[in-house]
């Protein structure tokens, strides 16, 4: 599309795309309406090439999310998934992988442990494989460990193999061994009220069992040694060494699951909120414990530490801090998973009722959504490390793609609840020839054009609880591959071109009917919009 610069309006271009009937529209369009800047206390941050640092090669599957077998893969779900870049899914998701026999009903399916008898998934693994391949999936397919029963895991692993065709990237055995009530209680068998738990000890048994079973069937797929524990940072490194020390030589990971606030979050304020970021039970810590921990006891093994489960409380409830904020903690946690050295993170979850889920029960799409779908999509496969500086606490940001000085991609994340930053860029994009932005924050609905301030060149304002997205060559979603919704999703992300753009340009955004945040789409150069004050 050529672009006349004497024109004040470009045509609009639009592909509708329809969740469960919300739609989330992709728009060009010239000079769009930002509020007024809000006043708020200002500091500097500048953010600069590490000296001598190593780039890190993060890989195509380093961002991923769980999958639900209790919504359906042929709906907004699988589509939504299809659509949004990422390759990693968790699947049947959380606690459902100890809960679902893909195997009952000739391959239907039946979930147990929830009140009344067992009801099929919505789902069924036959459903999953067929849509995981039609997108090129990477599939980490948890196997039931409650039950404690490893000829039914080598069955399921035959049903996967032979029956189906498909090799997951991992296998797993359970979720959360230590929230357990029913190990080695068979399904049928299972009553409220029962308190059959398992240990560190008797796990790692368990998996070296089940590592029998599943490599007499499939002696060559990766498996991940513990499913995260279920309670936290609380006793998890004596889960990880007593896994390790069985079994070490013959796993490729282990996993932990990462809530920093493990309860709900009844009463807790925007500030304790971010906060907990960089408490005990927070990615930090947490990457580095279990590190040291697999170093320590098989230092050969050489074990990746994935982080399988990520979100901001375990038993979060929807309140006034839900919203937005999910998608600063979560943009601050994707930087946090990069610079711990984690061998993957996936999101919680791909669907449902906890307030940081991409969609929600009914098929809405919500801003963690958008956060990764267009904010982060695609996701460059390298990291390149920065320095950021700052007398401000509360501040992430990364550099990924490109080269050291000259990344294509740049995330800067405000988790402040209060004060605003000038984010110095120069020594990362100055170089660039074109560029574009977005900032995002809870006094929008949805990402929104910026241009740097007044009087510089490579320097944005970021609002408290905010954030800062930059690309050097702007990707221009040109045409949907596949429609969200569509019973078959075709393989591959939005199709994307790309394009020059100066300094200065657009990305324009339009969100659903229904009001939630949707997606946005960059526009080509236009006039300069009003840069953020302080």
């Amino acid at each position: 599309m050529r672009l006349d610069r004497s024109r004040t309006v470009i045509a609009l271009l639009v592909v509708a795309i329809v969740i469960s009937g919300a739609l989330v529209t992709w728009g060009y369009y010239t000079n769009p309406r930002r509020p007024a800047t809000p006043s708020y206390p200002t500091t500097t941050a500048e953010l600069t090439p590490t000296a001598g640092a190593i780039p890190r090669t993060l890989g195509a599957d380093f961002l991923g999310i769980n999958l639900r077998a209790t919504f359906a893969m042929q709906g907004a779900q699988g589509s939504a998934v299809a659509a949004s870049g990422v390759h990693l899914v968790r699947w049947p998701g959380g606690d459902l992988g100890d809960r679902l026999d893909p195997l009952a009903l000739n391959g239907t399916g039946l979930v147990y442990g929830g009140p009344g008898a067992p009801l099929p998934p919505a789902t069924t693994a036959a459903e999953f494989v067929a849509w995981c391949k039609s997108v090129s999936c990477s599939a980490i397919v948890t196997l039931p460990g409650e039950i404690d029963n490893p000829s039914f895991a080598s069955q399921e692993v035959g049903y996967f193999v032979q029956t189906l065709a498909f090799r997951p990237a991992y296998w797993e055995v359970g979720n959360e061994p230590d929230l357990w009530t029913h190990f080695g209680v068979a399904w049928a068998d299972w009553a409220p009220g029962q308190t059959l738990g398992t240990d560190p000890t008797q796990y790692a048994q368990e998996v070296a069992s089940y590592i029998s079973a599943i490599r007499s069937v499939d002696p060559t797929t990766p498996i991940i040694g513990l499913p995260g524990v279920g309670v936290g940072g609380f006793g998890e490194e004596s889960w990880v060494q007593a896994t390790v020390q069985a079994n070490g030589p013959n796993l490729s990971a282990v996993a932990i699951h990462v809530y920093p606030i493990a309860a709900n979050l009844t009463g807790v304020g925007l500030a304790e909120l971010f906060g907990d970021l960089n408490n005990s039970n927070g990615i930090p810590s947490r990457v580095a414990a279990a590190e040291a921990t697999v170093a320590a006891t098989c230092a050969s093994c050489r074990l990746q530490v994935l982080i399988e489960e990520a979100g901001v409380a375990s038993g979060a409830t929807a309140n006034t801090s839900a919203g937005f904020p999910w998608v600063t903690f979560e943009a601050a946690e994707l930087v946090q998973a990069i610079e711990s050295g984690s061998g993957g993170l996936a999101y919680w979850a791909a669907q449902g009722s906890y307030p940081g889920a991409w969609l929600s029960s009914n098929g809405a799409v919500q801003p963690t959504y958008t956060l990764v779908a267009s904010l982060l999509n695609p996701l460059p496969a390298t990291w390149e490390p920065t320095t950021l500086s700052s007398t401000l606490g509360g501040l992430y940001a990364v550099g990924l793609g490109g080269s050291a000085s000259a990344p294509s991609v740049v995330v800067f994340v405000n988790a402040n609840a209060t004060w605003a930053v000038r984010a110095n860029l120069t020594g990362l994009v100055g170089y660039a020839p074109s560029g574009a932005a977005v900032t995002w924050s809870n006094s929008t609905s949805a990402p929104v054009a910026t241009s740097p301030m007044i009087g510089t060149t490579d320097t944005w304002f970021v609002p408290p609880d905010g954030l800062l997205a930059w690309r050097a060559v702007p990707a221009l979603p040109t045409a949907a591959s596949h429609a969200l919704g569509a019973p078959a999703p075709a393989a591959g992300p939005i199709a994307l071109s790309t394009g020059a753009a100066a300094r200065g340009g657009s990305w324009s955004s339009a969100g659903p009917a229904d009001g939630s945040a949707g997606g946005f789409a960059m526009a080509r150069p236009l006039a300069a919009s009003t840069p953020g004050r302080s």
